[in-house]
């Protein structure tokens, strides 16, 4: 079994949730990436992106591997329900390692702004700017 982790932008409902949980963030916009940011972000990936796209409307996956054979990092970039290059993505990480999906992620801030990643295990969520 492994952590699904759920991404999402500063709005005001997750500013108030992050106030209450004592979770110190920017005062920055923030939004979720768009299509066209993460397609850009991924065909600069400095690893390896096997990409699955099912079109508008559709799941659009990457799979993401970084480093050697015997220290490989690797997680799943996931979009249910793609809707296009110039619309916001609300993209999720279907397993694989936390330090290479806060890099994925920190490749995104600086079009989108900084990112809330929530693991569901419980952990304290994770600012990433």
């Amino acid at each position: 079994m492994g952590v699904l982790w759920t991404v999402w932008p500063l709005d005001e409902q997750m500013r108030a949730w992050l106030d209450d949980q004592g979770i110190a963030f920017p005062d920055k916009g923030s939004r979720f990436p768009t299509g066209i940011e993460i397609k850009q972000m991924l065909a600069a990936f400095p690893g390896s992106a096997k990409i699955t796209d099912n079109g508008i409307g559709a799941s659009y996956s990457a799979f993401l591997t970084q480093g050697a054979a015997d220290d490989e990092l690797w997680t799943l970039l996931q979009i249910t329900e793609f809707t296009g290059d110039d619309e916001p993505q609300q993209l999720w990480f279907e397993k694989g390692h936390e330090q290479l999906i806060a890099d994925v992620l920190r490749k995104l801030t600086p079009a989108c702004g900084p990112l809330a990643l929530i693991a569901d295990v419980g952990d304290p969520p994770q600012i990433i700017d």
